[in-house]
């Protein structure tokens, strides 16, 4: 019974399979991971926060506060059929996402993906896919926020 009622909580939770994802992929050779979580977030939005002077970027920061979790895995020395299968697996987990913006850089391709809220409220989750990286930042940023601070921006 437990069993079930896990795969059912992982079953609609993208940012969870990211997670086990990279979990499962964690001391593979040619994988680098860095994960921040806890007491560790709470130090780097604290370093953050003390670097920021200026009313306009004291409100970006204010969308930081309920960060959670920030994963970084490079693996760009991986050797290429263990990279292929991540890429693949991680294809497979996004299929669906919306695509908040995509870019090239040189020959690669960089997508980042918000993981947002059934209501459309808020996004959840932030995934930055390159071709060799990945970048995953849990918590959640309310939508009305990010959008003031897009037209505070603009100005």
């Amino acid at each position: 019974m437990a069993l079930c009622l896990a795969s059912t909580a992982w079953a609609g939770n993208p940012g969870g399979k990211i997670r086990s994802l990279v979990t499962s992929f964690k001391g593979t050779e040619g994988f680098d991971v860095v994960d921040l979580g806890g007491p560790a977030m709470l130090l780097l939005k604290a370093a953050a926060r003390a670097e920021v002077d200026d009313p306009e970027d004291r409100a970006a920061m204010d969308l930081f506060r309920s960060l959670r979790r920030l994963t970084v895995v490079d693996f760009s020395e991986a050797a290429p059929e263990k990279r292929e299968k991540f890429l693949r697996k991680l294809d497979r987990i996004l299929a669906g996402e919306e695509v908040l913006m995509e870019a090239k850089d040189g020959g690669e391709k960089v997508a980042i993906y918000g993981l947002t809220s059934k209501d459309g409220s808020r996004i959840d989750d932030i995934i930055i896919r390159a071709d060799d990286a990945l970048i995953s930042v849990r918590g959640s940023i309310r939508t009305d926020q990010v959008e003031a601070l897009m037209k505070q921006a603009s100005k």
